[in-house]
């Protein structure tokens, strides 16, 4: 049976960005979220309960994870620590709640995902190169496609049918990855709230079984909303200007 699933990362507590990635997916069958829900952002509340009360399934990001005081800000960038501590005072105990229940890996019949890598998921590590994506390709085992996020760069890695062979595309402006059946794949949709591939645009995938293809997508939103609501609330400047460059 055909199902199409709508994949998003790294929302960062930008509702307005969320909201319009939300209406590009209304007519997917399912939505799941690769993590860091919050974090940088002016509304991390409003995000969770998005996600929250649409039921999404949803992995841990580390953002989420500092929020809930199980990852230490210490390894932090001084922007982010301070987002990060503004938004643990700011978490209601639902959100709270939701957050430390976030599994670090989930799997379904269609594919897995994880927020940062396969091979040291509670760390936290990036995938930023064919030797990163080479030691999650090892943990994928008869997983042939993983979703994840936390760079922020719309990109795809595959491993052929010779396990030494990794390619790698980055798709800023959006793209198709066709899969084929003898390969493995590892997939970033980009972020919703905070792209840093040079695209300002919001970030996010659609995943179609049937036709084994994954459309990597951008979409418009109004980040100067966002950008007003940060600076009002006396969030960094360096994390609203991003906003408008995509890095």
């Amino acid at each position: 049976m055909r199902v199409r699933v709508g994949i998003i990362s790294d929302i960062h507590g930008n509702v307005e960005a969320l909201d319009a990635v939300m209406m590009e997916l209304r007519d997917v069958d399912a939505i799941y979220c690769l993590g860091d829900v919050v974090g940088y952002g002016p509304n991390p509340n409003e995000c969770c309960d998005i996600i929250r009360e649409r039921k999404i399934p949803t992995v841990l990001g580390n953002h989420d994870a500092g929020a809930i005081g199980s990852l230490s800000l210490e390894w932090f960038n001084p922007p982010a620590r301070i987002a990060a501590q503004w938004t643990a005072d700011r978490l209601t105990a639902r959100n709270r709640f939701f957050l430390q229940n976030l599994p670090l890996i989930r799997k379904t019949e269609h594919l897995c995902m994880v927020h940062g890598s396969l091979n040291d998921p509670e760390r936290f590590g990036y995938i930023k190169s064919i030797w990163d994506a080479r030691e999650s390709f090892a943990e994928m085992g008869s997983d042939t496609l993983c979703f994840l996020g936390h760079t922020h760069i719309a990109e795809y890695f595959r491993q052929g049918s010779r396990l030494l062979q990794v390619d790698h595309l980055a798709l800023p402006e959006g793209g198709r990855v066709a899969k084929n059946s003898d390969s493995f794949y590892i997939v970033n949709c980009g972020s919703v709230g905070q792209p840093r591939d040079g695209n300002p645009m919001a970030g996010f995938g659609i995943y179609d079984t049937d036709s084994s293809t994954i459309d990597l997508l951008r979409v418009e939103y109004p980040f100067r909303v966002t950008q007003s609501k940060m600076r009002d609330l006396g969030l960094p400047t360096s994390l609203q200007h991003r906003l408008e460059i995509g890095q």
